[in-house]
């Protein structure tokens, strides 16, 4: 069995977490938000993904497998509504 052996160095995963938190920060300067530092930006995402902001949903709607979704749940509320008179 061979010993653990690293692929990369320390040095390769800090440019890299530079490199990302630099983009990251980037688009926080351009949207004029409030940083208190760059740390936030280490981890996860920078924009907002709910459906009011997401621009793809927006723009093309919901994707096919949603609209079949909301389709069943509508025809289930109006059986069980039907159903109660």
């Amino acid at each position: 069995m061979k010993p653990h052996q690293k692929n990369r160095s320390r040095a390769y995963y800090r440019h890299h977490r530079r490199r990302v938190i630099r983009r990251k920060a980037k688009i926080a300067e351009y949207n004029g938000w409030y940083v208190p530092s760059n740390g936030y930006f280490a981890k996860g995402k920078v924009h907002c993904s709910c459906w009011m902001c997401s621009q793809k949903t927006n723009k093309d709607g919901f994707p096919h497998s949603q609209v079949i979704q909301l389709e069943r749940l509508n025809s289930q509320l109006s059986d069980y509504y039907s159903e109660e008179e």
